[in-house]
């Protein structure tokens, strides 16, 4: 499989399978709010760009972000989100529950705002969060 790197840093990496058209973003280690919102505008960018329609977003090693940064995802994050043709992500979130919980509760947020305008679905792991992707991809949605 061959994976194009669209932006990468020490705490963030975005990558396009080209094959299935599915962007992978992985966050490397805890952020601050200022790196959250540098990776979150650069997967902007990079849905702006390829138009891809799946996200896995693997936040295992994320942490759990402050409120601060949590109200950013819900609001801002996630209306950037909604401008894009994204039609579902799969997260990967952290075994830590209070992590899982405070990210759950971000796309929880966005939901009950009224935007978000694409699935999300949340896995322990990887190849689960593709295999959700790929399967609805030979549904055509």
């Amino acid at each position: 499989m061959h994976l194009k790197e669209l932006y990468a840093s020490d705490f963030y990496v975005i990558r396009l399978d080209e094959a299935h058209e599915i962007i992978k973003a992985r966050w490397l280690r805890p952020v601050s709010f200022e790196e959250m919102k540098t990776g979150g505008t650069q997967l902007y960018v990079a849905l702006m760009h390829t138009q891809a329609a799946r996200v896995v977003a693997n936040a295992q090693l994320l942490g759990s972000p402050d409120a601060v940064t949590k109200e950013w995802m819900s609001a801002e994050f996630y209306k950037l989100l909604f401008q894009t043709s994204l039609k579902m992500i799969a997260r990967v979130l952290p075994d830590n529950v209070f992590s899982k919980i405070a990210l759950e509760s971000v796309a929880t947020r966005a939901e009950a705002l009224g935007i978000t305008s694409f699935r999300v679905r949340n896995f322990l792991e990887q190849e689960a969060a593709e295999a959700w992707l790929a399967s609805e991809t030979c549904r055509g949605v």
